[in-house]
């Protein structure tokens, strides 16, 4: 299952067009994929988006249009780094060859060598439920100081760029898969609050990257029992 935001209608049409997606009160669907269009700007960014993993909390693509002060129209890259101009916060999504420092305005006509007017909300709506890779920006050049944005060419440039679309969805989450199965065995064997499942989570995915082994899971009836086996994993890998 995989997530996709839009700003703007224009931008999601031919993603709908092309895998069939039917509106259900307000969100696209088919059995594989879902699509929410925002509006513009960081805090409609946020909130649909929010709305969005609310119901639906999976891997989440950010597709759409960007500015530039340097590239060519029609350029495509994933991004590795945004920053807020507003804030200067930065957020580090998910990271691909080919991918670029995004920055995030709130006015147009604002330019970078690469900007958008989402990127920020969208990340922070997303990393209140996903993990970092979890969450995948593309953005696509349409226009630069000197080329102003042309609606009626926006359609096209998605549609030349939709089989990252694909390729996203073709990916295997073999990373993700053995953490998955083992929360849900947990969840069956503890009662875990959501901020303890969380906690498990994000130790669970440490034991992932230095390819330890996963500890064994006892059945566990109490809070004051749960809170003790979590607290001995975390002192286990401090």
């Amino acid at each position: 299952m995989l997530n996709i935001v839009t700003a703007l209608g224009i931008e999601a049409k031919p993603i709908i067009k092309k895998f069939n997606l039917k509106n259900q009160n307000g969100i696209y669907q088919n059995n594989y994929l879902n699509l929410i269009i925002t509006g513009q700007g960081k805090i409609k960014s946020a909130i649909n988006t929010t709305l969005l993993l609310q119901k639906y909390p999976f891997r989440t693509l950010n597709i759409g249009i960007a500015g530039s002060s340097i590239h060519q129209i029609n350029e495509g890259f994933y991004v590795h780094k945004i920053t807020d101009t507003d804030s200067g916060l930065e957020y580090y999504p998910d990271r691909f060859e080919n991918s670029q420092e995004l920055y995030c305005v709130s006015k147009p006509g604002t330019y970078y060598p690469l900007v958008d007017m989402e990127s920020s909300g969208f990340f922070e709506a997303c990393y209140k439920f996903l993990s970092v890779e979890e969450i995948v920006l593309y953005k696509i050049v349409s226009d630069t100081p000197d080329i102003k944005p042309d609606t009626q060419e926006i359609p096209h440039l998605i549609n030349s760029h939709i089989e990252i679309i694909e390729n996203l969805l073709e990916k295997k989450d073999d990373f993700f898969e053995e953490i998955n199965e083992y929360l849900n065995e947990a969840s069956k064997k503890m009662p875990l609050t959501k901020t303890q499942y969380e906690d498990l989570k994000k130790i669970i995915t440490f034991y992932k990257i230095k390819n330890l082994p996963f500890p064994t899971l006892p059945v566990l009836n109490k809070k004051e029992e749960v809170k003790e086996f979590l607290n001995s994993l975390t002192s286990s890998v401090s």
